[in-house]
């Protein structure tokens, strides 16, 4: 296994935050978590008691009540915002709350389970508390004074720690950018200010930021004169939309459609995975308007112009809007949380900004990587069935779960020339005895070949395969083989080793 990445979550708790928390729980001892942190955003804002929004933050982005009042909704900001004391407040130790009681009653069974399939154990729930902090919640884009959450982002950043700390940031920026402005405080006017940005830049990872706009304008109002550099990371293939049982890919989509979710994630899987909410599954949500309880009606309606409300089945899948921030960081044998050239489970990294390129050609995202069928990610449907089998774990002894294989010694990245035959092999171990089906294939996401071969029907259906070099492949050409291997079980885990070759 990998080394674990560093992370640290900022969340507004936003309806579809809190499903990212709960299914990010059967992950955890895949990261290293060193903090979650709440904070505020255009949608949530908690309040001081003292003030309204105008007087924290002039220049705010929320809809206000229009958003949730009005039928159809303007895109602009509500003018009259600024006289909000509070906006959709959320509710308070939330995620304490999940650590303290649904997580400690699953803790057990999740760390049977990770230990019987060799992998690292889970952190406990009073681990978790300890790791959950408030940070600037008070007011969308509020920036005003340093909090508990902003501390912990700075102390992070500014630490001997030499990993990459991954900042996911699931609600506005705001909390991040004190961080990073009271870093500015102690060091602008010193000697060490280009060393300390430099440490900045190698150190720091953002995801969850859009064209440089997370969920309020603190970067941009603050953020970005300080650490102009700073890199922001997306990924090209989507996960966890409001929409996903309507618009998934079609070799996908009935894995986010009524009755598979409630099947496969909640029905027996004990109180963690109950408290996951799918449309119309009676759920209410604390302190939102009725045109955001998709728990009671199943309807998405935005008040957008030009959009019709989406009505939904009950039980189809609801949302997970934050999840695609660490799901790319997931330890499943892909490369690219270390290497954006290689594939993550939701496609290469690009830096925002960019136009994403699949094997160095540019594309639009209409046509990224599309088959003939649309099933653009060649990662999705495993992955959720990977949910699937471990959210069993939450409720159950590793004997009735299903558990992924572990790859070892696969062929190591190589040259190649031209006609020559590449050999691939891997040591295969399967915890759980239950078979697995083992195929290479050739990545067309990492991979950047321009001939005239097809090899995208290209495949090995066995762990010992031999890769055979196009003859018109030209120097420097990079091939990238993906062996997948997908368990048998009744809940099937599938997991990646990648290896690259390169043309000399």
């Amino acid at each position: 296994m990998q080394a674990k990445p560093r992370v640290i979550i900022t969340t507004d708790m936003e309806v579809d935050d809190m499903n990212s928390t709960i299914h990010l729980a059967l992950y955890l001892n895949h990261i290293d978590l060193e903090a979650i942190v709440y904070t505020a955003s255009q949608y949530h804002f908690q309040g001081d008691g003292l003030h309204t929004l105008g007087e924290v933050n002039p220049h705010w982005r929320t809809k206000g009540k229009r958003s949730y009042e009005w039928k159809a909704v303007p895109p602009e900001p509500d003018p009259e915002a600024g006289d909000l004391t509070e906006y959709r407040p959320f509710p308070g130790r939330w995620i304490e709350n999940l650590w303290e009681n649904e997580y400690a009653a699953a803790w057990p069974s999740l760390q049977a389970n990770a230990r019987a399939a060799s992998e690292p154990d889970f952190p406990s729930p009073e681990e978790l508390v300890a790791r959950t902090y408030v940070g600037n919640v008070a007011f969308e884009g509020d920036v005003r004074k340093d909090t508990p959450g902003s501390d912990v982002i700075k102390h992070a950043i500014m630490d001997d720690d030499p990993r990459t700390l991954w900042l996911l940031s699931w609600g506005g920026m705001n909390t991040i950018v004190r961080a990073l402005m009271s870093i500015a405080d102690d060091h602008a006017a010193s000697p060490d200010w280009d060393a300390v940005r430099e440490h900045v830049y190698r150190k720091v990872r953002v995801a969850g930021v859009v064209n440089g706009v997370g969920q309020d304008n603190s970067w941009r109002d603050y953020g970005r004169s300080l650490f102009p550099g700073l890199t922001f990371w997306r990924t090209p293939f989507p996960y966890g939309g409001y929409v996903d049982a309507k618009c998934a890919q079609p070799d996908s989509i009935d894995l986010f459609r009524a009755p598979w979710p409630e099947q496969n994630l909640i029905e027996g899987n004990g109180s963690l995975m109950g408290r996951y909410m799918l449309y119309g599954d009676g759920k209410v949500y604390e302190n939102e308007p009725e045109r955001f309880q998709f728990g009671t009606h199943a309807t998405l309606d935005w008040g957008w112009p030009g959009m019709e409300p989406l009505h939904f089945e009950r039980g189809d899948f609801m949302a997970e809007g934050d999840s695609m921030t660490y799901i790319p960081l997931l330890d499943f044998g892909l490369r690219g949380a270390g290497d954006p050239s290689f594939d993550t489970v939701l496609g290469p990294m690009f830096r925002d900004g960019d136009i994403p390129r699949v094997g160095g050609a540019a594309m639009g995202f209409d046509s990224l990587g599309k088959p003939a069928n649309h099933n653009v990610n060649p990662f999705l449907r495993a992955y959720q069935e990977d949910f699937a089998a471990r959210a069993q774990w939450c409720a159950h002894k590793p004997e009735e779960c299903s558990h992924p294989v572990r790859i070892e010694n696969a062929t190591a990245d190589c040259t190649a020339g031209t006609g020559e035959g590449v050999e691939l092999k891997a040591q295969v171990i399967d915890p759980d005895g239950a078979g697995f089906d083992a195929t290479w294939t050739v990545s067309p996401h990492s991979s950047s070949y321009r001939g005239v071969e097809d090899l995208a029907s290209w495949c090995a259906r066995t762990v010992q395969g031999t890769f055979t070099v196009p003859a018109d492949a030209q120097t420097g050409d990079r091939f990238v083989l993906t062996l997948s291997t997908r368990t048998r079980g009744k809940r099937p885990c599938t997991r990646y080793s990648q290896v690259a070759v390169t043309v000399r």
